[in-house]
Order: structure tokens, then sequence, then C-alpha cells
């Protein structure tokens, strides 16, 4: 019996299994001189051969190693209506410091459609572009990067170029993108831009789509577009639009909202960013946290009281405590946002509303002399007293008071400190 089991064994070659992300197209038995073909899931390329054989040499064994699958750094597809494009080594991390280009080409007269399935950058850093064409054109149709799904995305021509670049540092997932090929009738559907909204729904040439942003966001591009036909060609002049939350600039108005550059999406590395607020000047600025989160120790939001950052410095903030409410004592707010070059997180959500006045504003200081009092509210009181050898001139003490025209005012101008040696001499 042993015998015979040896004669049976000897007869077989081993199963090679099947390589990840691949799979089997056929399989004639593991006897000698039958064949095993392998293929590989969409968005990965065979590495070795794809067929094994079993050998008819004494001891059975396969004539090849078994093939690997794998997704690739670039790649050409020509002629074929569908696939899908992986990120290099997909759903495993990619690599740093790579430049993978892919070109998709299909049929003159035909668009070409992507499809995002899954998708996860370092944000800001390694980035998905997308052209229209060959990149040559300047035809650039998206940039992503990050963690949120993009919408798809549709050329106007039968060619697309797809480049994602890595730098040295965090690596994701990345992505999954399934392509299609269509012919064109009309012009794509423009979208709707992330945090904003469109009104128009024909995609007729001729047809106009008009774009605005959520409050805070800011329109990159023009607000209206028009669906054009040339030739077989149908595209939206201009571009469609996108709405952004700025880094810094000037506010104004009686109410608004600022946010940290991305919003809601994490801010960018090493950014400067400054904003001043300004109200009319019977105002002052009451600015609310709605969400908050900075990476603690090295990401910070400064907040003046004053119009620069020479201004006094009313708060430090970091971390993901949500801050209370501030108020300034005048009209400008200063606010500085600064990020280090590494973590990043959501960042922050405020609303500024401009609110009667109900104190006066910092008298100051008298130069030669001194002030007693902080608390300009209506009522209070501060007074004025000056150095040796100069002479108060005006009355000490100034209250607050509400005046004619129904805002608070101080009852009386401030006074000065006259040096004692120029009045005698004035006086002779």
């Amino acid at each position: 019996m042993s015998v015979v089991s040896l004669g049976f064994e000897l007869s077989h070659c081993q199963d090679p299994g099947v390589p990840q992300f691949g799979f089997k197209v056929s399989d004639q038995g593991h006897f000698a001189g039958s064949v095993i073909t392998y293929g590989c899931d969409q968005g990965y390329t065979l590495h070795g051969s794809g067929i094994l054989k079993c050998m008819t040499r004494e001891r059975r064994a396969w004539d090849n190693h078994l093939p690997s699958c794998i997704a690739e750094c670039g790649g050409r597809f020509k002629g074929e209506s569908t696939g899908r494009i992986l990120s290099p080594g997909y759903p495993f991390p990619y690599d740093n410091n790579l430049r993978c280009t892919w070109t998709i080409t299909v049929n003159s007269g035909n668009i070409v459609s992507l499809q995002f399935l899954a998708f996860d950058t370092e944000a800001s850093h390694d980035i998905l572009k997308v052209w229209d064409g060959p990149p040559e054109n300047e035809m650039s149709l998206r940039e992503v990067s990050g963690s949120l799904v993009p919408e798809g995305i549709h050329s106007t021509l039968n060619v697309v170029t797809i480049q994602f670049e890595t730098d040295f540092y965090i690596t994701k997932s990345g992505f999954a993108i399934d392509f299609s090929s269509s012919v064109a009738t009309a012009c794509r559907d423009p979208g709707m831009p992330m945090n904003g909204s469109r009104n128009g729904e024909g995609r007729e040439p001729g047809d106009t789509v008009n774009f605005s942003c959520d409050p805070g966001y800011e329109l990159q591009g023009e607000s209206k577009i028009t669906c054009i036909q040339v030739d077989n060609r149908y595209y939206w002049l201009p571009s469609p639009p996108s709405c952004i939350a700025p880094c810094g600039g000037n506010v104004t108005g009686s109410s608004g909202f600022i946010l940290s550059p991305n919003f809601p999406l994490p801010y960018p590395h090493s950014k400067d960013c400054d904003w001043l607020i300004a109200v009319h000047s019977d105002y002052v600025i009451s600015l609310a946290f709605i969400s908050f989160s900075i990476e603690p120790n090295y990401d910070f939001l400064y907040i003046y009281d004053g119009p620069d950052s020479n201004s006094h410095l009313i708060g430090s903030f970091q971390d993901s405590k949500l801050p209370e409410k501030i108020e300034s004592s005048a009209n400008l707010m200063h606010l500085a946002f600064r990020s280090d070059g590494s973590v990043s997180y959501k960042g922050f959500h405020l609303e500024y509303k401009a609110k009667l006045r109900e104190a006066c504003f910092d008298p100051g200081n008298v130069m030669n002399g001194t002030r007693l009092g902080n608390d300009y509210k209506l009522g209070s009181t501060v007074t004025f007293s000056c150095e040796a050898g100069y002479l108060l001139q005006g009355h000490s003490t100034l209250t607050c008071m509400m005046g004619n025209s129904k805002r608070p005012e101080w009852d009386r101008a401030k006074p000065s400190c006259q040096d004692l040696d120029q009045l005698v001499q004035a006086s002779l």
C-alpha cells in the first residue's frame, strides 16, 4: 500500500495556490502536462508567467514560480472602455517620493469619466492631479488630497492624464478609481461645489449655471459658466468654480464667519494666515467659536484686540477645547493662525458679530503722567495724575456716560500734564 501511495504522490504537482489580488482563469488539474492559467483582479498587473505547467520529469514540479499581481506606479490604457487605476501597492500604503503617471485614451469623440471608489492620501502633500488631455495642455480638471472621497471627474477630450506625487513623510492607503468611456452628447454635470451651491440644471449648448459659496468661503473661478459645443466636444466655459476657506484676508460687514484654510478638511502645513475684522466705529466685535481643533503646542491661533499683532493679545489658543466667547474693546480685531510643518488637525470655525458698544473707548494715557482705572463700562471712572514737575491741565477724573448720540462717551476731555517751568516762563 505504501508503494502505491508514493507512486500517486509523484504523479501530481502540488497546488501552487493563487496570487494575492489574483485568480485562476483555468485549472486543468495537477497531473503531468496539465496547465493552470492565472489572471489579476481589476487594476493589478501580472508579474511573472501567467501560465504554469506541471512538468513530466520524475519529480513533479511546476515549470515557473507563482506569478504576483501588483498595483503599479503609472501605466497606459488605450482603447479600453472600462478599467481601474490603483495607487502603487494598494490597498497597502504607497511609498514616499513617488511620481506616477497614467494615461487613458479612448475612441475619438468619446469622453472619460472617473469614479472614485476609495481615497486616502496625506492632505496637501500627496496630491493626485487630473488633466483633460495630456499634461502639456495645461487643462487641469482637478487636484485632490486628503481623506474625503472626491466627486466624479469627467473629461471633455478623449484623453485623460492622471499624476500622483508623494513627499518624503507620511503615507496613507491611497486610492482606487474606476474609469469608463462614453459618447458626449451634452456638457457633463458641473457638480455641486463643496461648501457651495448652484442655480441651473441645463446642460445643452448655451445653457448657463450660476454658483455661490457658503458663508466664510470664497469662490475660486467665475460664478457663471456656459455650456459650449465645438465639433464633438462639449464643455463648460469657464471651468466650474470651487469654494475654499481662504488663508487670511480683510473681513468687513456686521457679521460673518472665519474658517481655517481647507476647513472642514485638515489645514495645510506651514501656514501663516492673518485676518483683520473691521466693523463700524460705533460697534465692538463679538467672536464665538463654533468648532475648534488645533495641534497642541505646535499650531496656534492668536487673537489681538486691535488692528495688528502689536495690539493687546487677548489670547493664544490651541488643542481641541472650545474657547469661550471673546469681545473686542473697539471695532477692530486681528487674528493670526500659525501651523508648523508636520501634523494637521481639522482647524476652526468662528462666527463674528458687530455689537453696539456698551462701554467707552480706551481713553489712553497722558504724557508725563499716570492713569488709574481700566474699566470703561457705563458709570466707570478713570483718574489721571501727573509726575513731579508737571501740572494737570483739565479735569483729573473722567466718567463713562451715555452721550447725546446715544452712545457711551467720556463726560470730559482727557487732561494733559504741562511742564511747570514752561508754565512759569509763559506767565512772565
